[in-house]
């Protein structure tokens, strides 16, 4: 019975539909990079291009790592203190996100995950995905409070 259920969850609409959405974004987003990297190459140079892509993306993995390490401070502080740390676990999740999108080469996924960067869209990503993770993110919390 559980096997169909789950061939039954493949095969509904939404689910396709979202995997779809998915395919398309993972084929769409390389194929912009692409262009945009050949257009900046005829632009200013093909070397100048490459490093500025190679530049932003490192500049903002140590950004996007700064931040973490201070998010982690906070999270340790509020497990420390027996405190639910749902804000920082909606950061980090953010963050993470951001950080993904920053050291994969290209200029709009660098330009994506400085845009989670900035707290407010941050927050508002790591809102949703606390919101789909809560009961993991809970589960971890206990862990950590039994640990420390």
């Amino acid at each position: 019975m559980t096997e169909a259920r789950l061939l039954l969850t493949f095969l509904d609409r939404d689910f396709l539909f979202k995997i779809i959405l998915v395919l398309l974004l993972y084929s769409l987003v390389p194929l912009a990079e692409i262009f945009l990297f050949l257009a900046l190459g005829s632009l200013i140079g093909n070397y100048l291009t490459l490093a500025l892509a190679a530049v932003a993306g490192v500049a903002g993995a140590l950004l996007a790592l700064g931040q973490v390490q201070r998010t982690q401070a906070k999270l340790r502080a509020k497990i420390r203190n027996r405190e639910y740390p749902g804000r920082e676990f909606a950061d980090l999740a953010g963050m993470l996100a951001g950080g993904l999108l920053l050291i994969t080469p290209g200029f709009i996924t660098d330009l994506f995950g400085y845009g989670l960067m900035i707290p407010f869209f941050r927050e508002a990503l790591g809102r949703v995905i606390v919101r789909k993770l809560d009961r993991s993110f809970r589960d971890v919390y206990e862990y950590l409070r039994l640990r420390v």
